[in-house]
């Protein structure tokens, strides 16, 4: 099977991607970075950029107009020409930026299908061949019985055994693991529209878990929306104590051995603005804590009943934040074993496979 994955540079949609597409069976895995000529725009409350000239060919895709669609994307992706001289049985693309651009590849080429992840603007949805949605995106749905539906607790990622826990006994030596001490994996997102991890959260945070230094060794890493001030405060923070073995900062640290240093966690402690970053942590089989972080809305969002599914369906639990003093006494009341995995890059596959036969 040859597989086309297209990859906006955003590195969290792209291993949604990949993930997925890793896992059928001899696939011939393509990869073509899509680079879009044209201004740009920001939304508020959100870092990175969008152009403009995507809209364009979202709505030609909306009405069926296919090869106008066509033009304009060749004049704006000089990469497009590429596509035509090749053959593909799945596009495989994640975001609203690059799902008109799946379509209009697929329904200029014979006997591609298009795999979109995550819920599109401006583009009806029976249109995709296969739409991998999360599970709060569906509950936005006005249509939920659409045939081409896939839908995720979280976010399908990169994740396998073999992955995470290759270079297991090459990091417990470079890093000098104290086997005698259980290991906390600390995964911190940052800001956005919705939520907001501030200077006091992240004090509040280490203070509670530096408390009991002495009992355990700690990992930590950021996110790219980490506030700048927080990862500076965190950087230094974490040099006073021997107890942290290992930390990264994404866009601020020069080399990154995330995924697979969190093979070494016993724990898992994972702020809940982030579905990647608690999906990925649900990967491990280790028990995880979620923790509530500050909002910048007082009524219930919509990413609530995602974490609240986690929680029901044993891959987590929750700590609010009036209980972020007593972290602790929620870590000592999980399971110290937990196998059940999370792999849904592995089941979309399977499902998508499925309908194909």
């Amino acid at each position: 099977m040859k597989i086309l994955i297209l990859d906006d540079g955003y590195k969290g949609n792209f291993n949604q991607s990949l993930g997925i597409a890793k896992w059928f069976p001899k696939g011939q895995l393509n990869i073509i970075n899509v680079t879009l000529k044209g201004p740009q725009y920001s939304l508020f409350g959100r870092k990175g950029k969008s152009p403009f000239s995507v809209k364009i060919v979202a709505i030609l895709s909306f009405f069926g107009a296919w090869t106008l669609a066509k033009r304009c994307l060749r004049f704006i992706w000089d990469e497009s020409y590429k596509i035509d001289k090749k053959e593909f049985d799945l596009i495989i693309s994640a975001g609203s930026m690059l799902a008109p651009i799946n379509l209009v590849l697929t329904k200029n080429l014979n006997r591609a299908k298009s795999v979109n992840i995550m819920t599109p603007s401006m583009i009806r949805l029976k249109l995709f061949d296969f739409l991998v949605i999360p599970y709060h995106d569906y509950l936005k749905l006005r249509k939920k019985n659409l045939q081409n539906l896939i839908v995720t607790l979280g976010a399908p990622n990169t994740l396998t055994d073999n992955l995470l826990f290759s270079k297991k006994d090459e990091y417990e030596k470079k890093f000098k693991v104290d086997k005698t001490k259980k290991t906390i994996g600390v995964l911190i997102g940052g800001d956005d529209q919705n939520y907001k991890i501030s200077y006091s959260y992240v004090k509040t945070l280490t203070d509670t878990l530096f408390s009991e230094k002495n009992r355990y060794n700690f990992i930590f890493t950021t996110s790219r929306r980490t506030d700048t001030d927080v990862v500076q405060f965190l950087k230094q923070r974490l040099l006073e104590e021997p107890s942290v073995i290992y930390s990264e900062f994404p866009e601020h640290s020069t080399h990154s051995l995330y995924p697979q240093i969190l093979s070494l966690c016993d724990f898992i402690i994972v702020t809940e603005d982030s579905v990647n970053m608690v999906s990925e942590a649900s990967s491990l089989g280790v028990p995880v804590l979620i923790i509530q972080v500050e909002r910048k809305k007082k009524k219930k969002l919509i990413f609530d009943f995602t974490i609240e599914k986690f929680v029901e369906k044993g891959y987590s639990e929750y700590v609010s934040l009036d209980k972020l003093g007593s972290l602790y006494s929620k870590l000592r009341s999980t399971s110290p074993i937990n196998n059940k995995k999370l792999r849904e890059a592995e089941e979309c596959a399977q499902k998508i496979l499925e309908k194909l036969n």
